[in-house]
């Protein structure tokens, strides 16, 4: 009986060798129309969105340029409606973390749908809202002031949120942004 066990061995490898040999051939063999090059194009699928890169890169050119106006720095941050980043710029010789910050004032903006700086100010007045905020988003948001959301006929098409500038700076940067984007909005009625 070992001796039987022993022999068919040999030939239970040899047939998993050739199933694995032809498998693998299998596998590597394109279809006849892939090898010619007549491979059928994917269509394009745009996802939507609530707020163009080109709007985003007016609201943060002109944040910028109010930051290098006071000869200060500052990373800017715009995100769209579900709070997904569109476009960011941080000023050379800012801290990295103030990018961080910036997201999480934008992020901050857009989910609660109110300023930062209001958003702030209510764990004085409802703590509930504040904190449950911060529970949920957990690492998301940044709920101190330089955070706005943008509105478009009453509807939030995401927020902007600056850091680095301190409070005041950072307050003025984000409105000098949205200042310009409204401004490029009316121009394009």
């Amino acid at each position: 009986m070992n001796k039987k066990n022993v022999s068919m061995r040999p030939g239970l490898a040899m047939i998993l060798f050739a199933t694995l040999v032809s498998t693998i051939a299998f596998a590597q063999e394109k279809p006849a129309e892939e090898s010619a090059g007549a491979r059928a194009p994917r269509p394009r699928i745009d996802a939507a969105s609530s707020l163009s890169l080109e709007e985003a890169r007016i609201i943060i050119e002109a944040a910028v340029a109010r930051v290098r106006a006071d000869k200060a720095h500052a990373a800017l941050a715009v995100v769209d409606d579900n709070g997904n980043l569109v476009s960011m710029d941080r000023i050379d010789g800012t801290s990295s973390f103030f990018a961080r910050f910036a997201v999480g004032k934008a992020v901050g903006a857009v989910a609660l749908q109110q300023t930062t700086a209001e958003s702030s100010d209510q764990y004085k007045t409802n703590p509930q809202r504040f904190l449950s905020a911060l529970s949920m988003l957990q690492g998301e948001v940044l709920l101190i002031r330089g955070g706005f959301p943008l509105v478009v006929n009453g509807r939030i098409v995401g927020g902007i949120g600056s850091a680095g500038h301190g409070g005041d700076g950072d307050v003025e940067a984000a409105k000098a942004g949205i200042a310009a984007w409204e401004k490029f909005r009316q121009s394009r009625k």
